[in-house]
């Protein structure tokens, strides 16, 4: 079973107290934001103060009322996730918990210790992402052109251009256009654009491909950094 949504994570199990009361709790919130971004969950400060709580209740609930979630203590926990401090993730209050590369990897490897979280009565499947990377340049046999221009128009980052407020774009909405990660190697960034280009091209979608061209523009030195 997999998260579908927020309302999920309400069908998280706790792991036991013994297998977590050893690591740290930026550790742990990175476990957390791990898994939130591979159900494609919001990583909002609210949602992962619960998914916290969930998976480890000691740890993350509130002093008194230990069956809540204390997400001022997650808040400590996303802040010295920051590049100044452990440098595991960024994060902005409106757009939510990113872990950088040094973040995947300390929640991959607290992942391979612990396990992955456990739904309902089955656990999630954990692989790690580099282990399914696919090979670049290669498009891929599943890909339907209809569903790539679809995503795109349903992206922040293509509201924004309809809305005349592409000049106020930032990564962070490119990063959600192209269904990355920020540390995201920018070969991976720049193949997964000319995938896109190439199936509004397919379907003949001027406008979407005018859109995909001003994002290459725009965000040139972002992509080939």
């Amino acid at each position: 079973m997999e998260i579908k949504d927020r309302n999920d994570l309400f069908k998280i199990r706790a792991f036991s107290e013994e297998k977590y009361q050893q690591y740290s709790l930026t550790s742990l919130t990175a476990y957390c934001v791990y898994w939130l971004h591979r159900w494609k969950v919001t990583t909002s400060l609210e949602t992962v103060a619960v998914a916290s709580h969930r998976m480890f209740p000691m740890k993350f609930g509130m002093v008194g009322w230990p069956e809540f979630p204390d997400i001022t203590r997650t808040n400590r926990s996303v802040l010295q996730m920051r590049p100044k401090y452990r440098n595991l993730a960024t994060s902005a209050v409106d757009k939510g918990v990113f872990l950088n590369q040094r973040g995947i990897e300390e929640a991959e490897s607290l992942a391979s210790r612990l396990g992955a979280p456990v739904i309902g009565d089955r656990a999630a499947e954990f692989v790690s992402r580099r282990a399914v990377r696919p090979e670049l340049g290669k498009r891929a046999r599943s890909v339907h052109p209809e569903s790539d221009v679809a995503a795109v128009r349903s992206s922040q980052l293509f509201q924004m251009y309809v809305d005349s407020r592409f000049d106020q774009a930032e990564a962070i909405e490119l990063v959600g256009l192209l269904k990355v990660y920020d540390h995201t190697p920018s070969s991976e960034k720049r193949a997964k654009l000319k995938r896109l280009l190439e199936s509004a091209t397919d379907v003949k979608d001027e406008e979407v491909a005018a859109f995909l061209h001003e994002v290459e523009q725009r965000f040139r030195r972002y992509l080939n950094r």
